[in-house]
């Protein structure tokens, strides 16, 4: 009996110096792609790859795969068709991702690297005064919002009682051709993450003619890695390494380096009831 227990005892002990090895030991070199958006049309609103919330998720995503001795290769692609690849194993990571039942089901989620307020932002056409959801889509005009992104549930009801409104909806190819639409004054409002509008808001030309009118949604945001082409040793080094990068300060030096705009916090949105026919 003792000979047996001592024979349990060496194997947990062998089987867990083994994970530890796993999670030290760098894996053999590697390249992983990752989706950037495309500089090639769109230019109303400047360069979205140069904004300092895009290379803040960039950098980060950088140091974390360089920990697990990989190196990124950039491919800009539309949202949804990158969606579609990192589902099925064309595509291995997306950055500023939120975790949803549906993306988990083929994502591993590292993170988060980015909490993400989506405002609502508008030209100078819509009135201050419009504090709803409701109150917005009772205006004539369009409203642009990325392909495939999550902008939370009051979003997702809305649209769900409201399917007439799906035509209004402009599904833009990422966030470049998105305030592209905005700023070219081609739609009325558009959905945003509001430190991406802070920092476009900080150009004098556009300041005077677009703002914030409220919040529809808070929450953490990814890296999100294909379950059809991350293993489960790679994501437990890819884990380990992002806990070490957080525990160790390496997260919040890297985001001290490229600060985000930091202005007054736009107020959330208000409920006010629909006086539109929600039946179907």
């Amino acid at each position: 009996m003792r000979r047996c227990t001592l024979l349990a005892a060496l194997y947990s002990a062998a089987m867990f110096l083994l994970s530890t090895v796993v999670l030290a030991e760098p894996l053999a070199q590697c390249q992983l792609t990752v989706r950037v958006e495309s500089e090639q049309q769109h230019s109303a609103a400047g360069s979205y790859n140069n904004t300092q919330v895009s290379q803040q998720y960039y950098a980060l995503l950088n140091t974390l795969v360089s920990k697990v001795n990989c190196t990124l290769l950039l491919v800009d692609l539309p949202a949804g068709r990158a969606m579609k690849m990192l589902e099925d194993g064309q595509l291995d990571i997306m950055v500023g991702m939120s975790e949803t039942d549906e993306r988990a089901s083929y994502s591993y989620f590292v993170g988060p690297h980015h909490i993400e307020r989506m405002v609502v932002v508008a030209s100078e056409r819509v009135p201050d005064s419009v504090k709803s959801l409701q109150q917005l889509v009772e205006l004539d005009g369009t409203i642009s919002v990325a392909d495939g992104a999550y902008y939370g549930p009051l979003w997702q009801q809305l649209l769900q009682d409201n399917p007439a409104l799906i035509p209004r909806i402009f599904a833009a190819a990422g966030n470049q051709q998105k305030l592209a639409m905005l700023v070219s004054g081609r739609v009325m409002a558009s959905l945003e993450d509001e430190a991406t509008v802070d920092e476009l808001l900080e150009q004098n030309d556009l300041q005077h003619a677009y703002r914030k009118l409220f919040v529809i949604h808070e929450n953490p945001v990814y890296f999100a890695f294909s379950q059809k082409t991350i293993d489960n040793t790679l994501l437990k080094q890819l884990q380990h390494a992002w806990q070490l990068m957080v525990s160790s300060g390496e997260v919040s030096q890297i985001k001290q380096q490229i600060p985000l705009a930091q202005p007054q916090k736009t107020d959330p949105a208000v409920f006010v009831a629909s006086t539109r026919n929600t039946s179907h």
